[in-house]
Parts: C-alpha cells; structure tokens; sequence
C-alpha cells in the first residue's frame, strides 16, 4: 500500500485495502503528498486511520505541491515545520512560500533567518503611493492584498520572511523570484559582498548580470581572481567586460598549475604580456606547451635551451614542430645546443625529428650521415 500510494495507484490502495490485512505504514499518506497525489491524500485521509507526520506538508511544499499544502492545512492538523518554507524557496515555489506566509506561523528557519542577517528590505508595497504600480507587472493582484494585509497584522513577520526569501534568491541565483521581489516594491540592501561572491564562485553570470542592472556595487578587487580560482571562465570573462582588469601574471600562473586549459588561454589573450619566467615556467613545468605561441622568438629559444637541458623531449618536439625560427641566429643556437647535449639525447631528437622538413636545420650535415649509416647497419 505505501507504494502504490508513492505512485498514485489509487484503484491498487482501493483493492489492497479491501481483500488485504497488511494495511499501510503512517508513510503512505507522506509519500502520496511528496508526489502530488491528492485524491490518493484525500483516500487514505478518509479510510485509513494511521497517524501522518509533518513531513506530509513540508515534502509537498519542498517540491512545489501547492494544492496538496493546502489541502493538508484545511483538513488535517499535523501542520509543518520552518523548513517548508525554507525547501518551498530554495526550489523557487513562489506560490507555495506566499501560502504558507498567509496561513501558517512557523515562517522560515532560523538558520534561514540568520543566514539574512546581512540583508535589509524596505517593504515599500505597504505605501498606497500609485508610482510604484508601473512596476508590478509580474505581480498580482491578489498577491499585493495579501501582503498588505499581512504585513498591516504582522509587519516583522512579513519583513523577515521577505528578507530570507530574498537571501535564498541570491543564493540560489533565482532571478525569476529576485524580479517578482523588485517589481513588488521590496528594496533589498546588502551589508555583505557574499552573494556576489557566491554568484562569482559558482559562476552565475545572470545574477552578476541582475547585480549590475539594479546598482549593486561591484567592488571586491579580487572577483577576477576568484572566477580564476573556481574555473569559471564565463564569469572571468563577464567581469573583465565590466571593469576588472587581469593585472598580476600570478593568474595565468595558477591557471597552468591547475591545468585550466581554456582559462589559461583566455588569460594569456587578454592579460599582461607574459615574461620570461612565467613562460618558462609554463611550459618547461607545467607542459603548456602552446604558450610558445604567445612568446617572442627570443624567449622560444630559451625555452627551447632549457627543455634540452632538462631533457624535456615532448616539449622540444612541439616547439621545434610547431612554431617557426625566422632568425638565424635563432636556428644557429638551439643546433649549437643540440650538438652539444648527450648523446642519448642527440639519437632520440633524430630520430623523432630529422626526417621532418620543416625540422631539417637543427641538423648538421654529419649528424644527418650518422643517422642514415645506423639506419642501414640496423
């Protein structure tokens, strides 16, 4: 019986309950509200006698089941806990949230409260002044009676559950709620940078986009820094257009180190000109090795010295496949250090190289002859 009323086989509920002794758990009655069964709820309300709990209506209001809640709050007394209205937010059943504001006492948790602290609302839908009308597009109504009338009875309980409401809206990046909340008049101010951070860690470019058309201030120097530090590149991208500069080539360097290859990228592209070092380190450590494309001739080479002498092979061979040394002088130093390193690494570079046209002057002539001789001895 409880899984037919988890799955709403009300006719199944009827023939159990009426050629079987098993019965049903006080569960059932949950489940059935949990998925939205009312005529189920209504059934077993009638003809079974287990007990149910509160988490029959705090379920139903969890996942937005309106006509269940209020169904459980007409006709039955085991009531809810704070947490309805916590989960009915969090999962942006506006509907629900204003029922249970209307009917209901618990409100918000406390946890909920707490975590607004940092959150101030001006309640400006009380005031009869007709200039806000024009903004309330998206709001009844019914929904502004209500809330006037409300708020006329209990005016900190209707503040405070707005102003949870709106923390969870931030948190959760639910525009759709933070809209309704501006067009029905209620001016949220923040004492606190954490939602835009929040927005900016998990990369909500929507929300940042919200903060900035409704005057939020932007204002923590490190926001780009941050979106470098969670991998989020859309948010990076949305604040350099907004005014955030990359400055430090520390960013592009914690963007190798953590292998945040389009990161990286994009921070090469639209960053400071990297220096030597950072480029060395990039490649020669962090095996990047198409930040070679970014690096004047000049550095290649060294980069290309130091790979030789750290017998870094793969990072060779895509440098010297990959890019190009117009200089001479260029060609003449990276084939100097060729010939000088072990010979070891001279037969391995050969071998992976020499046959290859556009790698044909690393070469000396002799080296070439060499090879083609132990190709034949072979």
């Amino acid at each position: 019986m409880d899984g037919a009323a988890e799955n709403g086989h009300l006719e199944i509920l009827k023939w159990l309950h009426q050629t079987r002794d098993e019965g049903c758990s006080s569960t059932a009655l949950q489940l059935a509200a949990d998925n939205g069964h009312l005529e189920v709820v209504k059934w077993l309300h009638e003809y079974r006698s287990e007990r149910c709990t509160i988490m029959a209506m705090n379920q139903a209001a969890r996942n937005g089941h309106l006509h269940i809640v209020r169904w459980l709050h007409e006709k039955r007394g085991e009531g809810c806990t704070p947490y309805a209205m916590d989960d009915a937010a969090i999962n942006g059943h506006l509907d629900v949230v204003l029922y249970l504001l209307e009917h209901r006492n618990e409100g918000f948790s406390r946890f909920a409260m707490a975590s607004a602290r940092n959150i101030e609302v001006q309640c400006l839908f009380a005031t009869s002044d007709t200039s806000l009308r024009p903004r309330r597009s998206h709001v009844s109504n019914d929904q502004l009676i209500m809330l006037q009338a409300v708020y006329k009875r209990r005016p900190a309980f209707v503040k405070g559950c707005l102003r949870s409401l709106a923390n969870i809206a931030l948190r959760e990046g639910n525009i759709e709620i933070l809209d309704w909340l501006n067009q029905l008049g209620l001016h949220v101010e923040l004492h606190t940078t954490v939602p835009i951070r929040q927005a900016v860690g998990r990369g909500d470019v929507k929300l940042l986009q919200w903060f900035y058309w409704n005057e939020f201030e932007l204002h923590d120097p490190d926001l780009l820094h941050l979106a470098v530090q969670k991998e989020q590149l859309d948010a990076a991208r949305w604040l350099s257009k907004h005014g955030f500069k990359i400055t430090s080539l520390s960013l592009i360097e914690e963007a190798g180190r953590k292998e945040m290859v389009p990161m990286l990228r994009w921070l090469v592209e639209h960053g400071p000109p990297l220096n030597f070092g950072t480029a060395m380190k990039l490649t020669v450590e962090y095996f990047h090795n198409e930040i070679a494309w970014w690096v004047s001739e000049s550095d290649r080479v060294q980069i290309v010295l130091e790979a030789l002498q750290k017998e870094k092979q793969d990072v060779l061979g895509w440098i010297l496949t990959r890019t190009r040394f117009e200089n001479v002088s260029s060609q003449q130093r990276i084939r100097d250090a060729i010939q000088r390193a072990p010979e070891s690494i001279i037969l391995r570079i050969e071998e992976d190289l020499s046959d290859l046209e556009e790698c044909k002057w690393c070469f000396l002539p002799t080296n070439k002859r060499r090879y083609s001789e132990m190709e034949l001895a072979s």
